[in-house]
């Protein structure tokens, strides 16, 4: 996986660290308080988002560490780089009930035998991307833009730097996100599917693919 891909799916993966990453970009340096009151977000949410990101090195503290007051920061310019691959063509989210999303069967084998680590689940292609959350992961961060952007960093990124790998002659993709592994699998109508599960869930990827590729391919 390269790094400027790693770096874009962790800002997509939040939407404060994305709003926190577009404003520093948009505007340059700022504080913390500004940053806050701008966004109109919580402090304590900017804080930390921009702590996480500096842990990766997409933003830096631009005062002396000493400094208590007036603590600026700013993009670097890994963070930049990792920003520009979320810039791609947008992408049209739409957030779905199970009724809705095409795979409703595969839906119905990752909640009755994955319950406690599925996420989500996007089918995605040219015109559309549906999104389907599951219960306990809908109370969290996951809105139309984080989604939007990560489906657009996938995009831009291809799969340049990610080794594929196959089971039977279906071909697929692991992916590393914060504390969710992305599995993408392509299917028969030119769309691919993404499937998120918690990150160091006890499933064999193997396994998990050839179960959803079975499904996929039930409902063409």
């Amino acid at each position: 996986m390269s790094e400027t891909w790693d770096a874009a799916g962790y800002i997509a993966s939040s939407r404060y660290r994305l709003a926190v990453c577009k404003l520093l970009s948009r505007s340059g340096p700022d504080l913390p308080s500004r940053i806050a009151e701008e966004l109109d977000l919580a402090q304590p949410h900017v804080s930390r988002a921009l702590s996480e990101l500096r842990e990766r090195d997409i933003v830096e503290l631009l005062v002396p560490e000493s400094q208590q007051k007036g603590r600026l920061y700013g993009l670097t310019a890994d963070g930049q780089a990792a920003l520009a691959r979320l810039r791609g063509q947008a992408v049209n989210v739409e957030f779905v009930d199970e009724s809705r999303f095409p795979y409703e069967n595969l839906l119905d084998y990752l909640r009755e035998t994955h319950n406690s680590e599925f996420r989500f689940a996007i089918a995605h292609d040219e015109d559309r991307t549906d999104v389907y959350l599951a219960a306990d992961a809908a109370a969290r961060t996951h809105d139309e833009e984080s989604i939007s952007s990560l489906v657009a960093s996938l995009e831009t990124d291809g799969r340049d730097g990610v080794e594929s790998s196959t089971v039977g002659q279906t071909q697929f993709v692991v992916r590393g996100l914060e504390r969710a592994t992305l599995v993408q699998l392509p299917t028969d109508r030119d769309e691919d599917v993404f499937l998120s599960l918690e990150r160091g869930a006890d499933v064999s990827v193997e396994s998990f693919v050839e179960n959803c590729r079975a499904y996929l391919s039930a409902e063409r």
